[in-house]
């Protein structure tokens, strides 16, 4: 998506219950977040392919930002003088 992390950056800050409270208390295995995660490239990819073949099973994706659509819906962004 579109560079966004306002959300992000409030659930980082909660205090009651913190974020690590929050996750281990629930029992949350967050897979990936791109200010968070680890994971880049090839590995990154394979484990999105095996979420979406259904080798990983995912009860909630969450979206933040943006979703790039255009122009034309090409998907192409941050386009000056046409390069």
């Amino acid at each position: 998506g579109g560079a966004c992390s306002g959300n992000t950056m409030s659930f980082l800050n909660a205090e009651e219950p913190t974020v690590c409270d929050l996750i281990s208390d629930f029992g949350i295995n967050v897979l990936w977040h791109p200010s968070l995660g680890q994971e880049l490239g090839d590995h990154l990819q394979g484990m999105l392919w095996n979420c979406v073949l259904g080798k990983i099973s995912v009860d909630i994706l969450v979206f933040e930002g943006s979703v790039v659509n255009a122009p034309n819906g090409t998907g192409e962004w941050n386009r000056f003088a046409h390069r």
